[in-house]
């Protein structure tokens, strides 16, 4: 736990000495959000969850989703800036394997995307009259969701480790991720499809939870889902790490 905590540390540090990424994420996360406002997108929320406040409902899958993508590029960026800095053979050797080594960036990286969050819930308030109320349950499928998407991370994360430079595909996931997990209204076959990521389940739990239906299955079903894909990103990425050492990828950057 102090191992993780540490690397926590030093990654939040290291955000707040560098501010450009954070600026830069804070610009473009409030500008597209405000976009979809402005293009009145999610009105069809309205009839499918029963309730007039669609902004709220587009609001709470815009922010899971900002937490997913942040989950699943994180450990792949990391590993590439350890790999060219030289330090990753330190961690390497490290009593925890990577996979649980990176959670403590993972955490560094929720507490920065949580301030950003917080800006552009302010912004489209302020703007926009959009409220929400965080429960519980919504804080618990945040989380929940963010270990999942943080396997799908892994996987990237082991693709880079092989193939090195894969920053297209990380783009690529996260706009695909916004366009068929729910996160701005999606056709019901789309859905019915993507209902295996973790995001998919996350939005559908957290807007039940906001027009206060059951979730008993459906968060039974978020939890396990996300289980299997940060056991198979686990699984993946150690089978790409010992493709990367065998092949010698990691002496070549």
């Amino acid at each position: 736990m102090r191992i993780i905590w540490y690397e926590c540390k030093m990654d939040v540090l290291r955000t707040f000495r560098y501010k450009m990424g954070l600026v830069s994420d804070l610009v473009i996360y409030t500008l597209l959000l405000c976009f979809f406002f402005w293009s009145n997108t999610g009105q069809s929320f309205q009839e499918l969850y029963g309730v007039e406040n669609y902004q709220a409902l587009l609001l709470l899958g815009y922010v899971a989703w900002t937490f997913s993508v942040t989950a699943i590029s994180t450990i792949a960026s990391q590993l590439l800036a350890e790999l060219q800095r030289g330090t990753l053979f330190f961690k390497l050797h490290s009593r925890l394997p990577l996979q649980i080594l990176y959670l403590g960036d993972l955490l560094s990286s929720v507490l920065v995307q949580t301030i950003v969050v917080i800006i552009y819930s302010v912004v489209t308030y302020f703007f926009f009259g959009v409220r929400y109320t965080v429960t519980l349950p919504i804080v618990a499928a945040f989380l929940i969701s963010i270990l999942g998407m943080y396997g799908i991370g892994l996987m990237i994360a082991g693709l880079s480790l092989y193939y090195k430079r894969i920053g297209a595909i990380v783009l690529l996931v996260q706009l695909f991720l916004l366009f068929v997990t729910d996160t701005i209204p999606t056709s019901p076959v789309i859905t019915e499809v993507s209902s295996v990521l973790p995001l998919t389940m996350c939005n559908t739990v957290i807007r039940n939870s906001f027009v206060h239906k059951d979730l008993g299955m459906t968060f039974l079903l978020l939890c396990v889902v996300s289980l299997l894909w940060f056991a198979a990103g686990y699984i993946v990425f150690d089978c790409f790490m010992k493709q990367a050492k065998k092949k010698g990828n990691l002496l070549l950057y």
